[in-house]
């Protein structure tokens, strides 16, 4: 087997291993609200912990230059429905106030209700809370960390599209896989302080 054949199959089965010890350790979510510590020892309880008014500027990187906005996110406590209102705000004006609902709190599913037809399923895994969807021929990679004093904000922008299709030879005998790559065209990122 040729060198690169072996870093290859390595890489892979390295990344298989984990994933099996991930399937094999208990994972704990910090959703249940007996276990609300207020960010002792890194342990957030969400969304609980995460309830607040947040602020700070958004840093948007494209290939060919970068621009600041001022952003909020306020979250809530449940309204009556058992939503978490969950409301960003871009430069005071561009208000978008959505609702994060609870699928599977033990499983860390959870999704975001934008109030028009569109829900978009996202995932805690540690302190992030993470969801990727595509929508008009764009895929985003949002990732939100609840930090010390604020939230880590992370947005990727890429199309869905790939620009390059590699791999699928055959190299003494073994199939190298295809592997397809794709254009970033954004990054978004910001650090948002708890104001309240």
């Amino acid at each position: 087997m040729t060198k690169i054949l072996h870093n290859i199959f390595a890489l892979l089965g390295f990344c298989i291993v984990i994933l099996a010890l991930s399937q094999c350790k208990p994972i704990t979510y910090f959703s249940n609200p007996d276990k609300v510590n207020g960010g002792k020892n890194g342990e957030f309880s969400f969304p609980f912990d995460w309830i607040g008014q947040y602020e700070g500027t958004l840093i948007m990187h494209t290939p060919l230059d970068t621009s600041h906005v001022k952003m909020e996110l306020s979250i809530g406590y449940p309204n009556q429905l058992g939503f978490y209102p969950w409301k960003l705000t871009y430069n005071n004006t561009d208000v978008r106030s959505y609702g994060l609902e609870v699928i599977d709190a033990k499983r860390g599913h959870y999704r975001i209700d934008e109030y028009n037809s569109i829900k978009i399923d996202a995932f805690l895994r540690d302190n992030h809370f993470i969801s990727k969807f595509d929508v008009m021929g764009t895929d985003l990679l949002i990732d939100y960390e609840i930090i010390d004093d604020g939230i880590h904000a992370r947005l990727y922008l890429s199309q869905v599209e790939p620009i390059s299709v590699t791999g699928k030879a055959v190299i003494e005998q073994d199939t190298v896989p295809e592997v397809n790559s794709y254009k970033l065209s954004v990054f978004q990122e910001a650090i948002l302080k708890k104001i309240n």
